[in-house]
């Protein structure tokens, strides 16, 4: 189980336990940043991580920490769904190698339009582009959490639970070192409304 899918396993469980988690504001995107941030820096931001894991990812050890909240009382995007937002981190070597912010919350939706993937091409769409169709990613990542060491990713997730109905989708779009789009990877499971 990759750490993507972790993470929407750990909101889910939030969601089914109707509140959980420490309530947290996302952090500015100044505040984490990719190759610099240490986890020191994100502890102090943001204190004790709901989850902690560590792992192998392209050979290099890493460390995830999970931040997550779901609240009956909260107000999601859209009607009858439970209110959620999650922020997972990577770690390798001490330094933030992945950051994916995910939120169905009213004031912060992280929601995306998944019938535009089949317009990123491999080897022709660029960073630009892909920026056009979906908007500013709310995660990236570089290597190790990302195969390609000179590449980075753009990452898109989202999630909706009603009831116990989960519905979650994930976009992650490699681009490599020119900004061309080197692979996507789409994953969409459940039933949208």
């Amino acid at each position: 189980m990759n750490w993507m899918t972790k993470c929407a396993a750990l909101v889910l469980a939030l969601a089914l336990a109707g509140c959980a988690g420490t309530k947290f504001v996302r952090p500015a995107e100044s505040e984490l940043t990719l190759g610099k941030t240490t986890e020191q820096e994100v502890m102090a931001r943001l204190g004790r991580p709901f989850q902690e894991a560590t792992g192998l990812s392209n050979g290099k050890q890493i460390r995830t920490l999970s931040y997550a909240y779901a609240s009956m009382g909260g107000q999601a995007k859209t009607v009858g769904v439970t209110p959620v937002h999650a922020l997972t981190v990577v770690f390798s070597e001490g330094k933030l190698v992945s950051k994916s912010y995910l939120s169905n919350m009213k004031e912060d939706a992280t929601d995306f339009d998944g019938s535009k993937v089949p317009l990123v091409e491999v080897g022709k769409t660029t960073v630009a582009q892909v920026n056009t169709l979906f908007g500013p990613a709310p995660g990236e990542a570089i290597f190790p959490a990302i195969k390609q060491p000179a590449g980075r990713a753009a990452i898109y997730s989202y999630q909706e639970m009603r009831g116990f109905t989960p519905s979650h989708k994930t976009l992650t779009v490699v681009f490599d070192a020119q900004g061309i789009v080197a692979d996507v990877d789409y994953k969409n499971q459940g039933t949208w409304k």
